[in-house]
């Protein structure tokens, strides 16, 4: 079970996503530019929403390279820093399994599903949130090695509550410690002016589109 460890930004839009992309170097570190990358998330929830209120996300997201199933929650001792670093639980694995499986109670018998029925029991749940996002991820190399990924994302979602799109950038460790992080958070702030985000688009999806 691994933990996740980010810093996260709003965006103003995509003239901004678009200065950030032409970058060469982020607060000291070489920029290499791995392209655009289309994600489909479906994320799933109870009938009460357990999920949005316990802050927890199930998801199976679709790439052209294949499928993944993703289980992330808080940790008990606090998920967030006082400089809005965000720590969660993590845990991911590819599978085969499709939407229909999992809303069928057909889930996979991997990693993410026993940390979910770990963390809640058995449940019946159904497609809550869709997340589309055109995802242009950057490494942040020193020394040859990429010590953060920093990707900037265009985000449409869809929910009963109909459409709403939203841009942000995230950088998460690779092999960078939390001070560097830091740094490169104060450094897109002070460069950019980029206001701090939530810790996942799930809670802010389901509060804009989500019938919350």
């Amino acid at each position: 079970m691994g933990i996740e460890t980010e810093i996260k930004f709003s965006a103003t839009g995509m003239e901004m996503l678009d200065e950030l992309a032409a970058l060469k170097e982020v607060a000291g570190y070489q920029v290499v530019d791995m392209g655009v990358k289309l994600q489909t998330d479906t994320c799933f929830d109870t009938d009460d929403q357990r999920f949005f209120r316990e802050k927890i996300v199930f998801r199976l997201r679709v790439r052209d390279n294949g499928s993944v199933l993703t289980f992330k929650a808080q940790l008990k001792d606090g998920s967030v820093s006082a400089d809005n670093l965000y720590h969660r639980i993590e845990v991911e694995q590819p599978t085969h399994a499709t939407v229909d499986d999992i809303s069928a109670g057909e889930l996979p018998d991997i990693p993410p599903t026993h940390a979910l029925r770990d963390a809640v029991g058995e449940l019946s749940i159904l497609p809550s949130l869709i997340i589309a996002n055109n995802r242009r991820i950057m490494l942040l190399m020193k020394d040859d090695e990429p010590r953060f990924e920093m990707v900037l994302d265009d985000v449409m979602f869809r929910g009963p509550g109909g459409k709403a799109q939203v841009y942000e950038v995230e950088v998460e460790t690779i092999a960078g410690g939390e001070d560097e992080l830091r740094e490169v958070g104060a450094w897109l702030k002070e460069n950019y002016g980029l206001e701090a985000a939530g810790p996942s688009k799930y809670i802010l999806g389901m509060e804009m589109v989500g019938g919350v």
